[in-house]
């Protein structure tokens, strides 16, 4: 058989077409490969971008929360400094305005410690008018009133924003989608709240204690306290030499000159050593330890001691004040379930400011005795409570030193 006249042309045409066809098609897909792979590099530019222009917004915001938390503990502890060197009476009061001299140095202070902050490529922040606002912070609700009226709290905003002396901060690549600037905030509230934590020395100033079963009852804020009957709820009180040791000469150490109160008077050893740590007080030559409330122990006396009452007189009339009232901050021991005479060595738990208004040295047969009223809102030098959230007052004293609570 011959296969002479076949032809395989049309065939070959065929195929030559599928294959064209194929690689049409290729060359298509691969296009369109090619296209998406632009489109693709150029989204993830953007997104790449974007994402560093988020990254350094967000450590701009940073920078700047810092510089809030800064400004608002330096201005807030700074208004607990301008309350701390109030009358008692005006710190008590809680319907007086911060003056406008007493706001200054507070907003001077927020100012002063936010050019000390730097946020992105501004090495020296600067506050807006109304950067350090004041206000009552409500330690259960956590919220945050503005007010001057008797403030225990500000609110200190930093911003690098539109229209401030800080300015906006620029982006890097957000320009191509029309965003050539970002603003960025930050603002942190600090508080005053309850004094209970460490105290400096000298801080307590008074040797009288109150005992905290005082505080359990139906007494406390602006109530009588006479440090005698005890047993009783205003006699609920006790005497101490602070950390003040019987014995070695009944010296007290702290004391940088000789006390007129020493010999071997009736009343035994408490009651010479305290004689000599109140002339010694009385002197100015005595300064009390530090406190650490949980910690610290001071050595306690109960009853009347009168021995020690023409002196403890001496010390009120020399530090009374013109309306006849003598400021002191004092101790708050341990309890028990009554208001007995406390006795040694006793525990410092809190702290209170006490009014004293009289001082009966014996007369003749009759009893003597210090009339006192507890002291309501008013500051106390001492660290914050440790326990996060607690606020001052009435009868806590407060702390000068703010704390942030948000």
């Amino acid at each position: 058989m011959s296969w002479t006249g076949y032809s395989c042309e049309g065939e070959s045409t065929m195929c030559n077409n599928q294959r064209a066809g194929c690689v049409s098609t290729l060359l298509n897909q691969r296009g369109i490969a090619a296209i998406n792979s632009a489109f693709m590099a150029v989204a993830m530019a953007i997104m790449a971008g974007v994402a560093i222009d988020v990254g350094h917004a967000l450590l701009t915001q940073n920078e700047l929360q810092n510089a809030a938390d800064a400004v608002a503990l330096s201005a807030g502890t700074k208004m607990g400094e301008v309350y701390l060197n109030m009358p008692e009476a005006d710190q008590g009061d809680m319907n007086r305005n911060l003056t406008s001299g007493e706001q200054a140095p507070i907003v001077n202070m927020g100012d002063t410690t936010a050019a000390a902050n730097s946020a992105s490529n501004v090495a020296s922040l600067a506050l807006e008018a109304g950067g350090v606002q004041f206000g009552t912070w409500d330690f259960s609700a956590k919220t945050f009133t503005p007010t001057v009226a008797r403030p225990n709290a500000v609110q200190a905003t930093v911003s690098r924003a539109a229209g401030t002396q800080n300015g906006p901060i620029a982006t890097f690549f957000a320009g191509v989608l029309g965003v050539s600037a970002m603003d960025v905030n930050a603002t942190a509230i600090a508080a005053l709240g309850t004094a209970g934590g460490p105290a400096a020395p000298g801080a307590v100033d008074a040797p009288f204690g109150i005992s905290e079963d005082y505080f359990t009852g139906s007494t406390g804020c602006g109530d009588l306290i006479t440090f005698s009957p005890t047993g009783t709820q205003t006699g609920c009180a006790g005497w101490h030499v602070f950390d003040e040791a019987t014995g070695g000469g009944n010296k007290p150490k702290n004391c940088s000159a000789n006390p007129s109160g020493g010999g071997n008077g009736a009343g035994g050893a408490n009651a010479q050593l305290m004689r000599n740590v109140i002339d010694c007080l009385d002197a100015g030559n005595y300064t009390s330890p530090p406190v650490i409330p949980g910690v610290t122990k001071f050595n306690f006396t109960g009853g009347q001691v009168s021995t020690a009452f023409t002196n403890l007189k001496n010390l009120f009339d020399h530090h009374k004040d013109s309306n006849g009232e003598w400021h002191i901050h004092v101790p708050v021991y341990e309890g028990g379930t009554s208001c007995a005479n406390p006795s040694g060595w006793t525990t410092i738990v809190a702290y209170a400011n006490v009014i004293v208004t009289e001082v009966i040295p014996p007369q003749g047969q009759g009893q003597s005795y210090i009339e006192a009223h507890i002291e309501c809102n008013t500051f106390f030098n001492a660290a914050p409570s440790p326990i996060p959230g607690v606020g001052g007052g009435p009868t806590n004293p407060i702390s000068p030193i703010a704390r942030l609570v948000s």
